[in-house]
């Protein structure tokens, strides 16, 4: 396995930890209507301790290969990131139509659309990780 699937592995279950727990908690606060005092508190400490996470285990996977860290990404690499970035865009466009059709519905507010828009933006990034593990596995 390269560094850069490894990479793109980290990169795709940190988001997905952060997707469900964001999605976990959305669910209880929208939809059971759980007290939640400061909503941003919670966000912004599961986002740094998320972040802390992949840095850590990008510099552990870089320290294990440190050449093959530091090598440009080659013609294939480029392409593949290409590819999970047109894949990445169609599902946020997809994401951010439905997040503006939010507005139609009767009992939706501007944090509804916000939560859809913050949902498409982690599905896109969820795509964009999951086509590069993809197409690294099919090329591998």
């Amino acid at each position: 396995m390269s560094f850069r699937e490894k990479s793109a592995w980290i990169t795709f279950i940190t988001v997905l930890i952060f997707t469900v727990l964001w999605f976990t908690h959305v669910w209880r606060v929208e939809f059971l209507h759980a007290r939640d005092e400061n909503p941003m508190i919670w966000f912004f400490g599961t986002l740094a301790a998320l972040i802390a996470l992949e840095i850590a285990l990008h510099i552990a996977v870089a320290v294990q290969s440190p050449r093959e860290a530091r090598t440009p990404k080659d013609e294939r690499e480029r392409m593949i990131d290409m590819k999970a970035s047109r894949v990445a865009f169609y599902v946020l466009l997809i994401g951010t139509f439905a997040s503006i059709g939010t507005l139609h519905i009767p009992r939706a507010n501007r944090l509804v659309m916000a939560q859809c828009l913050m949902g498409s933006i982690l599905f896109a990034l969820l795509s964009r990780f999951g086509t590069q593990i993809a197409l690294h596995r099919r090329d591998a």
